[in-house]
């Protein structure tokens, strides 16, 4: 992790039980962010992804629910499209950026870079996408396909990524997944993202909420800051603690039967009481801890 981030694990690891509550607590009141996930299908497979392990119904999010999430999201939210699939997948991508902005919802893209072809890029803008987010694990093509052992395209996607840089009107982050096989090539892809006036982000490799193997003991704190700062809605519409719960065992509801008071209240109620869910006592992501440290997302 960079020096910001373990500055601001030093600072959660500092803190008492109830600091961290008041902490987790205050995160629900900043600006609501929200990780869609319309589409859990995905065109690569990653060493640190447990697909095996998704419990879905559907591989694309459908329009009816896509309709029923548009409903419940406030005016004024930021929506990733992300999730544990890759959504330029679906085919109506664009259409859902779009009703996003008439909604006033901020809308950004994360995905693995390998179909943001020219003509998807030049739809996303028309579209009014506010950012691109794009996976690039390495540079060197031997360093990709460890972590990336089916369907990586490392030289393809740097064109993507230097093509919409070059046409402008999105802002850009690179986002640089840890392990113990690309670690040597983590400031090599800082300084390509750089060149490229585009943010770089990255994180360490984790359990997924206990899913795959880590090398790293959880931490023992109290709370998480990616529950209060961010609610996950997966492809089926179903309303869960976070993209870790890859199981969905912590499964809150549908979009259409709950609003966003009761997620709300549901996430005040979890976060007071301390009754965590099943993936989180497997989890040993690094960012749960850093967003309380910080106290929020500002900078991410």
């Amino acid at each position: 992790m960079d020096a910001d981030q373990a500055e601001a694990l030093r600072a959660a690891s500092g803190l008492t039980r109830s600091e961290l509550v008041a902490r987790n607590l205050a995160l629900l009141e900043q600006a609501p962010l929200f990780d869609l996930e319309i589409a859990s299908a995905c065109n690569v497979v990653c060493t640190f992804c447990p697909r095996e392990e998704m419990v879905r119904e559907r591989a694309l999010m459908t329009e009816d629910t896509f309709a029923a999430v548009l409903e419940f999201l406030p005016s004024g939210a930021v929506a990733m499209l992300s999730g544990l699939g890759d959504s330029l997948l679906h085919p109506k991508l664009a259409t859902f950026v779009r009703r996003l902005g008439s909604r006033s919802v901020s809308a950004c893209v994360i995905t693995n870079g390998v179909r943001l072809t020219a003509e998807r890029q030049d739809e996303l803008l028309d579209a009014g996408i506010a950012e691109v987010q794009v996976s690039v694990h390495g540079l060197e093509e031997a360093t990709v396909r460890r972590i990336v052992p089916v369907g990586a395209r490392p030289a393809l996607v740097r064109a993507h990524v230097e093509r919409l840089a070059a046409v402008g009107g999105a802002r850009i982050r690179v986002n640089f997944v840890e392990t113990e096989d690309n670690i040597h090539e983590r400031e090599a892809v800082r300084v390509w993202a750089a060149s490229l006036g585009a943010r770089f982000f990255h994180r360490r490799q984790h359990t997924r909420g206990g899913t795959i193997g880590s090398a790293r003991a959880p931490e023992g704190h109290h709370g998480c800051g990616i529950f209060g700062s961010v609610t996950f809605i997966s492809a089926d519409g179903v309303v869960l603690p976070c993209v870790n719960d890859v199981r969905a065992e912590g499964r809150f509801g549908v979009v259409g039967q709950v609003s966003w008071a009761d997620v709300l209240a549901w996430k005040r109620e979890v976060i007071r009481d301390g009754r965590w869910f099943a993936a989180c006592h497997s989890c040993d992501d690094d960012y749960r801890w850093v967003l309380l440290g910080r106290g929020g997302l500002e900078g991410t």
